[in-house]
């Protein structure tokens, strides 16, 4: 290997503040210390201080928190020879620091080269230059107050930190399909424009995402066309990763990508308004910015989403966690001093938005609360109920399956108005036979009942996006996708839908074991207790959650739950069905709840309790479950023993239920009679004494239950209807 040279003054040069005047300077350095940084308010996002070296001086930096997985793998250590690709300067509390956005690892270990020494500082200097000494909290070269100071014109600092509001260490392995880790992102213009994606290189391993000309050191903007006219000089523009919240008189070029409507809340200091949204500039860089009161009132109308604006003079302040959804660990809130000026020529360098997509294998592993941009195919999608929240409105709820390559899928919660307007395009494209894809920006995900992904008022939808990942999924679903079982990380723990038949639930003793069994049953429903098919149920929210447990009621016309020791005006009703299917092998009980329970009998248990009880229209109530016996379902099943008066009790629980759909009915079992010949080819045939018609029906009933199932299956058989359908067969011979 040749000797890596370093790069000669650099630390003067980048100490000195002469950065600016080499615009395509980027520094060979040794990393002559890394250490974690402890803070006082020590966050989740891991923080590393960095000595720079040039082989005669020592310069102090902070390395940006998505390059910290170089750390965590070793590649960046102590002796590393690195570029410095992007970077800011910056004078924080009289000390210079070199902000590391982004930069390229040469040698991964190096002995140390030369005998650096500490770089003297701006005091130490005999002759230092007065024009050269930056008021603390301003960036190199970057005038103290507000004005504009013509001799910084074309120059300016590199980004500083981008920084993470969550950690974006999380690997994202392919699958089968490149999913991009955490720290990569996708970007894509949506609006009638080819879409923009990062130009992507590999080195030493790793998949890094570069956007196309990187910036320096310095950024030259040619002037705005209406300051030109006024004889105004241009502002200095700067990228997102650059704002600290040290500098100010700063000014960023970026694109609308969200729009959150004009809210009203209350809280000890009074009532008030807030108004947010969401920015993205040609680098990549994603912050929000928020507005308060008269400040929302001014620009809430003025914001178009995805328009690009100049937006100056905001205070950089540290994000909340609750309520941060981006990439990044600050947020703008605008003031009455704050300018917003629309770009009247659309920039097509900004791109209309960007992904941070998750395998949804790595979502399992996810804190609750984490924000999570997924893509995958809707596979269903449950009808809407209303749900009443904690302070008395009522909003609406639906949920709908996603899988993707990895092998996993996972309920995806809509609330409010996704409900009806995305909920409904995406119900329609399902009843017509379509399997489409589905990708969501800003997805929370939720560990209540194993792991699950829920719409936010940031959340954003693309139904069918132009996308290369929507395209491979698409690609994957339609060759061996659609038949490919997957593992549901939701409602409990992981669980693979096997295909089982009902005699083998008692069989294979399936539920006995420390965990549930998850299996796929295709069986008829032949009978539905009718007595208590539905419960009261509380409808105050915990969270984002109904609490659902049992309500009595008071005799005012009032509801109490012990749980939440709370009365309410109006109860929730739920399923509770207990059904019996069967299939050509045998019967089982099952037990069906509330969103399993709306699949099979679609209506819901409030309509169906007000059929039954109070307008006691027997008639209409005997019809409607006429129409759902002996119908043919997908069953979804939890197997699971459980203890009931001390005595063992296997209990299936119906998970989901989905009518047989013919055409992926004939094609699972075409795939299963291939599979059964490929298993038995080289094997030789049994003795012809062996061959019984017995052992050909179990053969042909496992491999086609549809032609084995019915009366037919029993010989000749006298049928006995029972209470609404159930039928009970008897052998005669």
């Amino acid at each position: 290997m040749s000797e890596t040279k370093l790069t000669k003054d650099a630390i003067a040069i980048l100490s000195g503040g002469d950065a600016a005047a080499e615009s395509d300077i980027r520094p060979v350095l040794q990393v002559a210390d890394i250490r974690l940084v402890k803070t006082q308010n020590q966050t989740t996002t891991e923080r590393y201080r960095i000595l720079l070296s040039d082989g005669s001086f020592t310069q102090q930096g902070m390395l940006a928190t998505q390059q910290n997985d170089l750390v965590r793998s070793e590649k960046l250590q102590k002796g590393s020879i690195v570029k410095l690709t992007q970077f800011v300067c910056n004078f924080i509390q009289n000390r210079m620091i070199v902000i590391i956005v982004n930069l390229d690892v040469l040698v991964e270990k190096c002995d140390p080269i030369g005998e650096p020494k500490p770089y003297p500082t701006k005091n130490d200097w005999s002759t230092s230059s007065t024009a050269r000494q930056a008021t603390p909290g301003q960036p190199v070269n970057q005038p103290a107050s507000g004005g504009i100071n013509p001799s910084s014109i074309g120059s300016g600092s590199a980004p500083h930190v981008p920084p993470s509001g969550e950690d974006q260490s999380a690997s994202s392995s392919s699958h089968g399909c490149s999913f991009p880790s955490s720290k990569d992102s996708r970007s894509y213009n949506t609006a009638n424009a080819s879409p923009k994606y990062p130009k992507t290189e590999y080195g030493s391993g790793v998949l890094r995402a570069h956007v196309k000309n990187p910036p320096q050191l310095s950024y030259h903007q040619p002037p705005h066309q209406t300051l030109a006219n006024r004889g105004l000089i241009a502002p200095r523009i700067i990228p997102i990763a650059a704002l600290n919240p040290f500098q100010g008189g700063w000014t960023i070029k970026a694109r609308v990508t969200s729009k959150g409507d004009l809210r009203r809340y209350t809280n000890t200091k009074g009532d008030g308004k807030v108004f947010s949204f969401d920015l993205l500039d040609s680098d990549g860089g994603e912050i929000k910015a928020t507005c308060f009161n008269v400040v929302a009132d001014k620009f809430h109308p003025q914001i178009e989403l995805g328009r690009v604006y100049m937006i100056s003079n905001g205070s950089v302040q540290r994000a909340k966690e609750n309520f941060n959804h981006l990439p990044n660990e600050r947020e703008i809130f605008l003031n009455s001093f704050s300018t917003v000026q629309p770009c009247f020529e659309d920039d097509k360098s900004i791109p209309h938005q960007q992904f941070h997509f998750l395998p949804i294998s790595d979502i399992e592993n996810l804190a609750r609360d984490r924000n999570v941009d997924i893509i995958g195919i809707v596979s269903s999608i449950s009808p809407s109920s209303s749900i009443m929240r904690k302070n008395g409105t009522e909003t609406q709820k639906r949920t709908l399956q996603l899988k993707d390559m990895s092998g996993r899928s996972v309920e995806l919660t809509l609330w409010g108005n996704f409900c009806n307007a995305e909920g409904q395009t995406l119900q329609k494209m399902l009843d017509s036979g379509l399997f489409p894809v589905l990708a969501v920006k800003s997805g929370r995900v939720n560990d209540f009942n194993g792991k699950s992904v829920g719409t936010t008022f940031n959340s954003q939808f693309f139904i069918e996006p132009d996308f290369p990942e929507a395209q491979r999924l698409k690609t994957w679903f339609d060759g061996e996708g659609k038949s490919t079982p997957a593992i549901s990380i939701s409602r409990g723990t992981s669980m693979v839908n096997v295909r089982k038949t009902v005699s083998q639930i008692k069989d294979e003793k399936l539920g006995t074991l420390d965990k549930p069994d998850w299996i796929t049953v295709s069986a008829t429903l032949t009978y539905i207790k009718v007595d208590n098919f539905c419960y009261t149920a509380c409808p105050i929210m915990i969270g984002d959650r109904q609490c659902n447990k049992k309500v009595t009621e008071n005799g005012d016309g009032k509801w109490r739950c012990e749980k939440c020791d709370g009365i309410v005006d109006k109860c929730d009703y739920r399923y509770i069905l207990q059904m019996q299917i069967q299939d050509h092998t045998g019967t089982t009980w099952v037990t069906a709840f509330q969103e399993s329970g709306e699949e099979i009998m679609g209506i819901s248990a409030k309509d169906l309790c007000t059929l039954k009880h109070d307008e006691q229209d027997d008639v209409k109530f005997a019809e409607l479950l006429r129409s759902v016996l002996f119908t043919k379902f997908l069953f979804k099943l939890k197997v699971k023993e459980e203890i009931f008066n001390d005595e063992a009790r296997v209990k299936s629980t119906v998970v989901k239920a989905e009518k047989v759909n013919l055409q992926t009915q004939s094609r699972y079992l075409l795939d299963s009679m291939a599979k059964f010949k490929d298993e038995d080819l080289g094997t030789l045939p049994p003795p012809k004494s062996e061959i019984s018609f017995q052992h050909l029906g179990r053969t042909l009933g496992n491999l086609c239950p549809s032609l084995m199932s019915g009366p037919s299956a029993y010989g000749n058989s006298n049928v006995t209807p029972g209470i609404y359908g159930m039928a009970r067969y008897q052998r005669v011979g």
